[in-house]
């Protein structure tokens, strides 16, 4: 019971450390004073626990029971810190070996970055910690390398006194050194007044930006982007932009600002929201199925055929004929193919469906393949031509559906045939 509830309140401290953040700037110094506790066996040294093994178990702790820790820190601007730290204890456990009592003291110097300038939330305020020292393990001592986190919280109005929770973990090159973790709680008390608390050269009074580093054009505000507008009152504080724009580019200079322009990277018209019109018909190059060519609105920006010219067409395509047993076109037949050909290139919103016929000489089943080999040879010529596969398809009818009777020579010429019809996209 007593694990899982060091378990808990160490999850819990974790789970405030990660979503509450928070920084008080107005304070140029910080004393603290506070306990600590020396822990070597979750370091992954040799025989002791893997990183972090039982890392809440305080089982293995050397917890000074009296205030055991002094430190001085002083605010550089911008979340960091820096300052010295004094630690004593009395070392009895070495991992899960008890020994007899050893001297610690340390001396630290650090920097600390409080996370709480990065989201600007106040009172609580996570850290993390880096530096190094000197420590003496008994009659031990060595240079070491430290990585810190931890949480400070703010009280009353004035947030001038602080309570704070640390851990830390205390490494060394040296193979004599003796890695650990110090863990720290206390309290601490900040005072001085910071008079440019964002160290950019101009006084909070004068700063219009007191906590963000700014420039002196801008009154101390920032200007990311370096238009000559502060961020405050950049509707695009990240690209550098236009005055009559609000700090917003326009990069092909169509008059739209980008962020505005459904076309920001290509030179439109200001009626059209910055899009492109090619061929001046109304609708913008994306959603224009025939950009090159002038159409209307309603047939998708493609020009629309009249009722005579598709009238022309079929009965032209009732008049493709075929030899007895033969797919190959006639040199008439081309000529009329032609014609569907021009067709096809001024309205590219339009596909063909080519049917192949048949008489009713031969057995069905060969039939229904010459129907489909006739069809086939036709739009083979309009692929030659330039058309797209992709706008033609065929099908084969055989000796199913004749316009004239098979009785006839002149009949079964007629029905040797191929007919097409045209659908939009």
């Amino acid at each position: 019971m007593k694990k899982f509830l060091h378990q808990f309140i160490f999850s819990f401290y974790l789970l405030v450390s990660v979503f509450v953040f928070s920084q008080s700037e107005k304070y140029s110094w910080q004393f603290s004073i506070g306990f600590n506790a020396i822990d070597t066996y979750p370091t992954a040294a040799v025989g002791q626990g893997a990183l972090f093994e039982e890392f809440v178990n305080y089982d293995h702790w050397n917890i000074a029971p009296y205030p055991s820790q002094i430190a001085f820190t002083n605010y550089l601007g911008s979340g960091f810190s820096y300052g010295l730290r004094l630690s004593q204890n009395s070392i009895t456990k070495y991992g899960n070996r008890t020994v007899d009592s050893d001297l610690f003291v340390d001396l630290d110097a650090l920097v600390k970055y409080d996370l709480g300038v990065l989201f600007k939330i106040n009172r609580f305020a996570p850290f993390l910690e880096t530096g190094g020292g000197y420590a003496f393990f008994g009659d031990i001592s060595a240079g070491y390398f430290n990585l810190g986190f931890g949480i400070e919280y703010a009280l009353g109005k004035e947030k001038k006194t602080v309570l704070f929770v640390e851990s830390l973990f205390r490494n060394t090159g040296e193979t004599y050194g003796t890695k650990h973790f110090q863990h720290s709680a206390g309290i601490a008390f900040r005072f001085g007044t910071i008079k440019d608390r964002d160290f950019d050269g101009i006084d909070d009074i004068e700063d219009l930006c007191p906590d963000i580093p700014g420039l002196e054009a801008t009154k101390g505000c920032p200007d990311s982007d370096g238009d000559g507008i502060q961020d405050n009152e950049d509707s695009c504080p990240n690209t550098f932009g236009l005055e009559k724009f609000n700090g917003c580019p326009d990069t092909y200079e169509d008059e739209i600002p980008d962020h505005e322009d459904a076309c920001p990277y290509i030179v439109g018209l200001p009626d059209l929201n910055g899009c492109p019109d090619s061929d001046g018909d109304g609708v913008i190059d994306s959603l224009d199925e025939c950009p090159d060519l002038a159409g209307k609105s309603s047939n998708k920006g493609c020009p629309e055929p009249t009722d005579e010219i598709i009238k022309k067409l079929n009965d032209l395509a009732t008049t493709i004929y075929f030899e007895t047993d033969s797919s190959k076109l006639s040199s008439s037949s081309k000529f009329k193919i032609d014609k569907l050909f021009v067709f096809l290139e001024k309205y590219p919103n339009y596909k063909v469906i080519i049917e192949g016929h048949t008489d009713h000489t031969g057995m069905a089943e060969y039939n229904m393949q010459l129907s489909i080999d006739r069809a086939r040879a036709t739009m083979d010529y309009l692929v030659s031509k330039g058309i797209s596969r992709s706008r033609i398809s065929v099908k084969g009818y055989g000796e199913t559906s004749p316009i004239e009777s098979n009785s006839t020579a002149k009949g079964r010429l007629k029905n040797r045939r191929v007919e097409f019809k045209l659908t939009k996209n």
